[in-house]
């Protein structure tokens, strides 16, 4: 299948595949609104943060991205069967199953990207689909299946010796389909080789993601400079530090700035001393 890919790549176009399956336009707004909600670090990582697990492809970078993928392939090539869509006749909770694999995973490890996979994310994945709010939104009794989807995805492996928490086991039908279908897209003898199309899309993402970060670096140069500047022409310093501080997270070097909205935010204070 040919999957056209936009110039300016968004991480929506990564898991187009998927979200070409969806049957109805509500579901699939929705899912394209959360996959902009997702962690950047998901979309580089290997599926496997050991590399003991999941198999060879899905080791490499970018892996996460082609276990979600691979479990969703095999979802769909399920619910495409007419005796598991006499067991699930309605199209949009078929496609609430079809959510779970993009979102399952999505805080893999953590809000903030650790090192290794976090034992507990599928739990933080069922809060994150709970509280998340997108410009195309479900009722909440929707997200609610979502999230006890996500929860179970771990099927009959609800404890680790790493960690105190115990992970629910899927306990509906559609709960353990999703269960199944994980498990089959994460076995180390079982392979998929990723869609072309994503060649395209995540050369689009990086060269997108430098050119957001020369912007970012020009801008600090002109704050920086700025800052100079007004501190020459009298202003208090203390002032201009205050002001990069409240929205800089405490932090007065404008070095120490991640984003452009920052910047923005920051120049915005400083018009107004």
């Amino acid at each position: 299948m040919q999957i056209a890919v936009p110039m300016m790549a968004t991480y929506k176009d990564v898991f187009r595949c998927l979200l070409d399956a969806f049957e109805t336009n509500e579901m699939r707004a929705y899912c394209e609104d959360m996959i902009e909600k997702i962690p950047s670090y998901i979309f580089d990582m290997p599926s496997s943060t050991t590399g003991k697990y999941h198999n060879a492809t899905q080791c490499q970078p970018h892996g996460q991205v082609y276990h979600v993928i691979m479990f969703g392939t095999i979802m769909n090539h399920l619910l495409r069967l007419k005796c598991v869509m006499e067991k699930f006749p309605d199209a949009e909770r078929r496609d609430e199953m079809r959510c779970v694999p993009i979102f399952h995973d999505a805080l893999k490890c953590g809000e903030k990207g650790s090192q290794y996979t976090v034992f507990e994310h599928p739990l933080l994945a069922g809060k994150w689909v709970r509280e998340t709010k997108v410009e195309h939104d479900v009722p909440a009794e929707v997200k609610e299946r979502i999230a006890k989807m996500c929860e179970s995805h771990s099927g009959e492996w609800t404890t680790s010796k790493r960690s105190t928490v115990v992970l629910p086991e899927p306990q509906t039908d559609e709960e353990k389909l999703c269960h199944v279908c994980d498990i089959l897209s994460s076995r180390n003898d079982i392979d998929m080789q990723p869609p072309e199309y994503l060649r395209a899309v995540f050369a689009g993402l990086e060269a997108k993601k430098n050119g957001q970060a020369d912007s970012l670096e020009e801008k600090k140069t002109q704050l920086i400079e700025l800052a100079k500047q007004m501190i020459a022409n009298g202003k208090d310093r203390d002032a201009i530090y205050a002001v990069i501080m409240e929205h800089n997270g405490g932090r007065k070097n404008p070095a120490s700035i991640g984003d452009t909205e920052t910047i923005d935010k920051i120049l915005k204070g400083l018009a107004a001393i």
